[in-house]
């Protein structure tokens, strides 16, 4: 009985070295799917990090572009804002010429245009 036990003692020696061995293969081809997994995860982060930093590039570009638009904007309004300015000072400040016409005008005893017609209808 002692050589049988040893035949199924050597028996299941070997039973548990095969599947030690298959067991050591599908690790083996597992670690070579995840590694081959990590390389392309590695690969998309990659890319969206490029992408993240044009997508920041473009983000900066943009806000100096619209800070640089509420400049010319101030800019033109504060342009604008000065020219009305000195308008109301000309037009508040009275002309020598438009004061003697209206001196000339109201010590004149003709009557208007206006009057004349009106006297012409009413007659």
């Amino acid at each position: 009985m002692s050589e049988t036990t040893g035949k199924n003692v050597v028996s299941l020696l070997e039973e548990h070295v095969d599947l030690a061995i298959k067991t050591v293969k599908k690790l083996r081809d597992q670690k070579l799917e995840l590694e081959a997994e990590i390389a392309r995860l590695n690969s998309d982060v990659i890319q969206r990090d490029a992408r993240i930093q044009e997508l920041e590039n473009l983000n900066s570009e943009m806000r100096e572009a619209a800070e640089l638009t509420r400049t010319n904007t101030e800019d033109e309004r504060a342009e604008i804002r000065r020219q009305l300015e000195e308008l109301m000072e000309g037009l508040a400040e009275p002309d020598e010429t438009s004061e003697s016409d209206e001196t000339s005008e109201s010590t004149d005893d003709t009557p208007d245009k206006d009057e004349v017609e009106v006297k012409f209808k009413a007659t």
